[in-house]
């Protein structure tokens, strides 16, 4: 029912106590088992997503990037200061690389061995396609991660206040 992805982002909110019962007895009654208050709130979160995006009211934001950058913009940035939950995204920025890369999520959990590495790279040295196939789709990668990151910077520029962005013209 609710999304497996590892949890990146720990948050805290205060709330009413009132609040967090009324809904707490909503999904209690609907059989939804509620391990603990952090579960409790990712599932209120997750049901808002899920109506705000059938309703057609936004998009869903599918890459960690594009949020963190979301939120920066919005001024809610400082995510995790502790530093809980860094592992896990960096574990899920890993898994978007290798999505873009075109590999199959349920193989990037099975766990790679030494010799399953030295294995892939000697396939790929011995076979010149597929040599070319991975320079390819590295220097893909890179240029997709470059655009990504001068769209960011020219859209922070364009969004200061009071800033014109302006093209430069290159003069002969």
């Amino acid at each position: 029912m609710y999304r497996q992805e590892k949890m990146d982002t720990l948050v805290q909110a205060r709330v009413m106590s009132t609040t967090l019962a009324t809904v707490a007895r909503f999904f209690a009654t609907k059989g939804q088992m509620l391990p603990s208050k952090s579960f409790l709130i990712r599932m209120v979160l997750e049901e808002f997503e899920g109506i705000l995006i059938k309703g057609g009211h936004t998009e869903r934001v599918t890459s960690i990037t594009d949020a963190r950058r979301i939120l920066e913009k919005l001024g809610l940035g400082e995510l995790n200061p502790s530093g809980r939950g860094g592992q896990n995204k960096m574990e899920e920025l890993q898994r978007e690389v290798y999505e873009f890369e075109g590999w199959d999520a349920a193989e990037l959990d099975a766990p790679m061995t030494k010799a399953d590495v030295e294995g892939e790279l000697e396939k790929i040295k011995a076979d010149p396609m597929l040599m070319e196939q991975v320079i390819t789709d590295a220097q893909r990668l890179a240029a997709s991660r470059q655009a990504e990151r001068s769209k960011s910077e020219h859209d922070e520029l364009g969004s200061v206040e009071g800033v014109k962005v302006v093209e430069e013209e290159e003069t002969s």
